[in-house]
């Protein structure tokens, strides 16, 4: 009896230390795959999980700003020198193809135009009266009059300064009243029917006509892909996170006023939120057509819409998502688990265990359970 009560005792000690040590080696190696338990109509449930710990990368370390602008921008500038009399237009304005927007002073030119038509009547007159090698002077003097008065004319024609295309007024740089020297900028005019932004693409992607999403400002729309270009050197910290990307200008149609310039643009290989290499298979698609990946967080399981960025050979690539610096990635689990579902490892040492502080013989005490709320 007593033997048999020594080896009991033997037992459980022997028992006990082979749960600290597998213990102190799940401390030590960790595990990729764990049995949990999970609350499901009251009854808790046994899942496998297999999860991977991620390495995040902060999304402004790869921030850089988009925004729309017209396809055609022009700004406007004083031809010649003189002093503005009147501004036509102001911000906002609709302007028509030829339609006035500055006029100059014209008291000069006008009179430089006046004195020129005389000078070419003076040169006429002149002529009919010449004879002989006079008659030849006379003939050149009137060409240089008629050229003296084209010019007057030009002079008074840029006194009035009109919109090369149709468009939008965007910025007033002068003042009526102000002197200006030829070539200082009046007024700020775009074409806005059409938008364009220059964004990093994928080569695959790349084509020009090809149509491509992007986000203005939260919206999704279509933009065209007009012309590829050689990667902006703003775009090169994205090498990081896809193997071969290049420049592109995309056009998008806005003959209904929709989208404005300087709109903030996002395309998918600028993160937003922070970065994590993550495998491919633990991206999967929800019945409504988007990405989802799912974590473990706080031992309650999570669902992440991500943002899909490079991809890393065939097994792994980089997704940006609202991450925290202790998620866990699911890889796989052997039945799906909801978004919200809680969850707490269970760690089980054969079929049936011995609790320290029991005794022998008697029934085990169940632990209690961890329930985490979020």
């Amino acid at each position: 009896m007593i033997k048999t009560f020594q080896n009991q005792q033997t037992n459980i000690h022997q028992l006990i230390l082979n749960r600290s040590i597998l213990g102190l080696l799940l401390l030590t190696f960790g595990i990729p795959t764990a049995v949990f338990s999970q609350e499901k109509t009251g009854e808790p449930q046994t899942v496998s999980i297999q999860r991977e710990a991620i390495t995040l990368r902060h999304p402004r370390d790869y921030y850089v700003p988009l925004n729309l602008k017209p396809l055609r921008l022009l700004t406007i500038a004083a031809p010649i020198d003189g002093i503005i009399h009147t501004i036509e237009v102001k911000p906002g304005d609709k302007s028509t193809t030829k339609a006035v927007v500055v006029r100059l002073d014209s008291a000069i030119p006008q009179a430089e135009l006046d004195r020129a038509e005389a000078a070419l009547e003076v040169a006429r007159e002149e002529l009919k009266n010449a004879t002989g090698k006079a008659a030849a002077v006379a003939k050149a003097n009137v060409a240089l009059a008629e050229a003296d008065l084209k010019l007057a004319g030009i002079r008074m024609e840029q006194t009035i300064i009109r919109a090369p295309f149709a468009g939008e007024i965007f910025r007033i740089f002068a003042a009526p009243g102000e002197f200006v020297r030829a070539g200082e900028p009046l007024v700020e005019l775009g074409d806005t029917s059409k938008l364009q932004v220059e964004v990093p693409l994928s080569r695959e992607q790349a084509q020009k006509g090809a149509s491509i999403s992007l986000n203005v400002e939260e919206q999704a729309t279509q933009a065209t892909v007009d012309h590829v270009l050689p990667l902006a050197s703003q775009f090169e910290k994205l090498r990081d996170l896809a193997k071969s990307i290049t420049s592109a200008i995309v056009i998008l149609d806005n003959k209904n006023a929709q989208f404005k310039p300087g709109q903030s643009v996002s395309v998918d290989l600028i993160p937003r939120y922070p970065i994590a290499e993550v495998p491919t298979v633990s991206v999967t698609n929800t019945p409504e057509g988007t990405r989802k990946v799912q974590i473990v967080r706080e031992n309650v399981i999570r669902d992440l819409t991500p943002q899909i960025l490079g991809q890393i050979g065939p097994g792994r690539l980089f997704v940006s998502a609202p991450f925290n610096k202790d998620d866990e990635i699911i890889v796989s689990t052997s039945q799906p688990l909801a978004d919200g579902t809680q969850v707490q490892p269970r760690l089980t040492v054969g079929k049936s265990e011995t609790s320290p502080g029991t005794t022998p013989g008697s029934q085990p005490a169940k632990p209690p359970e961890k329930k985490v709320s979020f």
